[in-house]
């Protein structure tokens, strides 16, 4: 795991318009769009001891869940941090996706599939709060309608009811990845 560094601080890139995470030998690049953000979000400021537990915890999680690289379970941990801490609550955009059977889902599965009219995704649960969940696309992309679609890493928020398990619940638990 990439552990974090005392030097590590974020900020807002005005020429390409996205969130940043200086990290001492490279920059890493958010999928968090400008308009999403936070105002203070575009303030630089420390990678703090909580953004480091947030992405920890994520990083703990994205390896005990699914079969990806520890740089792409590092990829998904920073970006979920980022748009955990740095966006601006939004209304709920169920209307895109399919309602699912009522089938009892894990509650300790933070994946989850969820279902557009036009195709399947897999999603990150970021946070839940009643019946609704903040959730990140980690597949490539995903069609929402004809003219719309999520890039991956990007965050929506969803009635929990068109959640899907990613695996059934006779099937292994780990599942390879097509993000």
């Amino acid at each position: 795991m990439l552990q974090a560094k005392a030097d590590w601080y974020w900020y807002f890139d005005e020429q390409t318009q996205t969130l940043r995470l200086n990290m001492s030998d490279f920059v890493f690049e958010s999928a968090c769009k400008a308009k999403k953000l936070k105002p203070d979000a575009k303030i630089t400021r420390p990678f703090s001891i909580e953004d480091n537990q947030v992405y920890c915890d994520y990083y703990h999680m994205v390896i005990q869940q699914l079969d990806v690289s520890e740089a792409m379970a590092v990829q998904i941990a920073l970006n979920a941090v980022a748009q955990q801490c740095y966006t601006l609550e939004e209304q709920p955009k169920s209307w895109f996706f399919i309602t699912q059977k009522q089938i009892k889902r894990d509650l300790f599965e933070q994946v989850v599939l969820i279902q557009s009219p036009l195709e399947t995704g897999i999603f990150l649960i970021l946070e839940t709060l009643n019946d609704c969940a903040k959730v990140m696309l980690l597949s490539q992309h995903m069609q929402l309608t004809e003219t719309k679609q999520l890039k991956q890493f990007e965050a929506i928020k969803v009635m929990t009811n068109r959640f899907a398990p990613l695996v059934p619940q006779s099937s292994p638990r780990h599942y390879q990845n097509r993000a």
